[in-house]
């Protein structure tokens, strides 16, 4: 069965020497496909660069907490231009992040709010970065999204989920997927993998954050694509699963949520 990741930052300096090396050991290791995440606008036209060369990449634009003071309606507009490009599939990541940078918590929410908005007016799934903001993330989202999706599955993706198991399942319950990345494989982290046991594998997608957070096989190096078999195996473990249902229904929700054709 085809594996998905659904974040990745392959136009990242560090992939410079061997990206294409990177791409092949992906395919190698059975994930057929890639959404590539560029989170500033410096990085929208590498993104869409690199899926116009490689199809079995798609894209997603948007304007990441750590930029949030970039935003003004002239860049919406650009991002709102941009999205309707073929190689695009989603508004993100944006977010919130009170642990990472010192910008205030309303010029964060301002960007975030607006790029929501603008998201779903454009009928295009968002993906959530959140980082110590769950509170203020799960109010936001419960009055821009007050019920589940009608004419799909899912709102958007909850990034790199490392909140506690009920807002994980708060989270689910609005009608965002939760993503999975190296630390639910750390030892320590029961509560993050019993926040995946509740949510279960019908709200789960994969995601390396390629080169950040490895999961505990490569722990301390940089991260690849190629290491979403070991998130699909050790999710399948939490849930009682074998590694073929795990990847199964993970990919199942990855097409869902990107809108993306049953083959690459």
């Amino acid at each position: 069965m085809e594996l998905i990741d659904t974040h990745a930052h392959l136009t990242d300096p560090g992939f410079d020497a061997d990206r294409s090396a990177v791409i092949e050991r992906a395919r190698a290791a059975g994930v057929g496909r890639i959404i590539e995440i560029a989170d500033s606008p410096a990085d929208w036209p590498k993104a869409v660069a690199l899926c116009r060369a490689r199809p079995a990449i798609r894209c997603s634009l948007g304007l990441h907490p750590y930029y949030a003071a970039q935003y003004s309606e002239g860049l919406l507009a650009e991002l709102g231009s941009k999205a309707r490009l073929p190689e695009v599939v989603a508004v993100g990541e944006t977010g919130l992040d009170y642990a990472k940078t010192d910008l205030a918590p309303a010029v964060q929410r301002r960007a975030f709010e607006a790029v929501l908005a603008a998201a779903r007016s454009w009928d295009m799934p968002v993906v959530i970065h959140c980082r110590s903001a769950y509170p203020d993330l799960l109010a936001i989202l419960a009055e821009r999204f007050p019920a589940p999706p009608a004419a799909r599955r899912f709102w958007g993706v909850v990034h790199c989920f490392s909140g506690t198991p009920d807002q994980a399942v708060a989270c689910a319950r609005l009608g965002f997927a939760i993503g999975a990345d190296g630390p639910v494989t750390y030892p320590k982290n029961d509560p993050l993998r019993e926040a995946f046991r509740r949510v279960g594998p019908d709200a789960t997608v994969l995601e390396t954050d390629s080169p950040y957070l490895p999961p505990q096989s490569i722990r301390g190096k940089r991260n690849e694509p190629a290491s979403v078999p070991e998130l699909a195996r050790r999710l399948a473990e939490v849930w009682g699963l074998d590694v073929s249902e795990a990847a199964r229904r993970t990919t199942g929700n990855a097409l869902s949520l990107f809108g993306l054709p049953d083959a690459a």
